[in-house]
């Protein structure tokens, strides 16, 4: 597993193994995001092993799946719900790690301009400007409703 802390208490990386957990929990990850679809691919460890393991270490886990890179508004909201109501460091995983830096910079765009998340992103190497018209969108869409 290949970590990449793309800010303080979030970290992305792609498909775990069981063992990448006990990992996970020494360096203090409370919560564990599941951006996969179940079985989407005949290899894929499968999320109830994940989640006996998680547990076993303390970790809550958090099933938030997408197919692709477009994410359904549900699932966003869902993300950021969970964001915000973690208490401590969380890490997100999918196939390659691609989907959960999708999810976490448009989350990111409720608060930063668009290029500010890009720019966060491409540090540890997500590159986020393929949706980069979503991230404006979302930021347009804050700044309109927090100025009222």
């Amino acid at each position: 597993m290949q970590i990449k802390q793309i800010e303080e208490n979030f970290s992305i990386s792609e498909q775990i193994v069981l063992e990448d957990i006990k990992t996970l929990s020494h360096i203090g990850i409370k919560t564990l995001i599941c951006n996969r679809p179940e079985s989407e691919e005949a290899n894929q460890l499968n999320n109830a092993e994940i989640i006996k393991e998680a547990e076993s270490h303390g970790i809550e886990f958090v099933h938030i799946p997408s197919a692709g890179r477009e994410i359904p508004q549900e699932s966003l909201a869902l993300f950021v719900k969970t964001r915000k109501d973690c208490n401590g460091k969380m890490h997100a995983y999918c196939r390659t790690g691609a989907r959960s830096s999708i999810f976490w910079g448009l989350a990111q765009a409720v608060d930063l301009p668009s290029q500010t998340v890009i720019e966060n992103a491409q540090k540890v190497g997500f590159d986020l400007t393929g949706i980069e018209t979503q991230l404006l969108a979302i930021n347009q869409i804050s700044s309109i409703t927090t100025s009222r």
